[in-house]
């Protein structure tokens, strides 16, 4: 393959990766990039946000955020270890596109969000390679 078509492929998009991975730990619809206006309605809840990172020729080294809603802070807590512990835990792969590697750059902490809906807030980087060539 030559340097160019191997530049044409496009590194996974992390948002579509992290919401197909993790919907079956949280459950269907209740993972996306936004909070719905009911989100009270809709707890459980997990929101995934790429906040930053870089790429390279090889490597695109996305920095994450997964947020974890929950009604309560046990339930928040330990449904965000889960979530932490499954990340963290073996090798991602959804459709198309696999992380090679999941560093953690925050553990899961709660942070404000509004009363009777609390949330737990880690940060990770996920590193993946461009999608073969199909």
């Amino acid at each position: 393959m030559s340097d160019l078509a191997d530049l044409t492929r496009r590194f996974p998009d992390v948002h579509v990766l992290l919401i197909e991975v993790l919907t079956p730990l949280i459950g269907a619809g209740r993972v996306a990039t936004q909070t719905p206006a009911d989100l009270a309605q809709r707890l459980p809840f997990a929101r995934v946000t790429r906040t930053g990172g870089h790429s390279d020729r090889l490597s695109d080294h996305a920095r994450v955020d997964v947020d974890v809603f929950h009604k309560t802070y046990t339930e928040g807590e330990q449904l965000a270890a889960r979530v932490h512990e499954f990340l963290t835990g073996q090798r991602l792969r959804a459709g198309n596109g696999r992380v090679d590697r999941v560093g953690v750059d925050a553990v899961p902490i709660e942070l404000p969000w509004a009363p009777g809906i609390r949330r737990f807030t880690g940060r990770y980087l996920l590193v993946s390679r461009r999608a073969p060539a199909r």
